[in-house]
């Protein structure tokens, strides 16, 4: 979903690249808030667990699902985050806006320099949690979070919060050690030749 801007030599930037993920060199802030973002006799959607790096912002999407609601939606959570409903406007949409107006979403391309991509998830029918990344680190004023989901019938809902506290806890980030870019590896070499007997049936397959 996300490419590379290419860098001065050709190859990926460096700076593109180093965007992409939580940054392995840094030990991030905590921040103490979890956000609900839906909440329904059915139905709850939080933001919990954010953590902030000096390049972005890491945080889980939790939703539960009451058992009994299953069948009344006809549809699952697990469907909704990662069937096939996932990339079709029936499936749960997520997205983000900064106060200066840079958007992204879970439909398309943001167009913009933000990264907004989700990670590793665990979950099932009525239970999901999901791992995202966002980057850079918002600017200060309202950041704006937007979900809608139209088969567990959630309008499209928009809960602002203040990233006030997420610049300030950029300055706590302890750094490790500089920031060097992934390496490429070697490929492995071809595994050795099978010791098999002259004529065996498995050297004709």
């Amino acid at each position: 979903m996300w490419g590379h801007a290419p860098g001065s030599d050709g190859g990926p930037d460096p700076e593109s690249v180093r965007r992409m993920n939580a940054p392995e060199n840094e030990l991030p802030v905590a921040l103490p808030q979890n956000v609900v973002l839906v909440r329904t006799p059915d139905l709850a959607v939080a933001v919990v667990g954010l953590q902030v790096y000096t390049t972005g912002v890491a945080f889980q999407l939790v939703a539960r699902m009451r058992p009994g609601a299953r069948e009344v939606a006809r549809s699952d959570l697990n469907d909704l985050f990662w069937g096939h409903r996932a990339g079709t406007g029936r499936g749960f949409l997520f997205g983000v806006e900064f106060a200066d107006g840079r958007r992204a979403g879970t439909l398309a391309d943001s167009g913009n320099d933000l990264v907004f991509h989700q990670g590793s998830g665990s979950g099932g029918d009525a239970s999901i949690e999901q791992n995202w990344w966002l980057s850079p680190v918002p600017p200060p004023g309202p950041l704006r979070l937007v979900v809608r989901c139209a088969a567990l019938g959630v309008e499209e809902t928009v809960v602002e919060l203040d990233a006030a506290a997420v610049v300030r806890a950029v300055d706590d980030v302890v750094l490790l050690w500089p920031w060097e870019p992934p390496r490429h590896e070697s490929p492995e070499p071809p595994p050795p030749p099978a010791d098999l007997p002259e004529g065996s049936w498995f050297l004709g397959s």
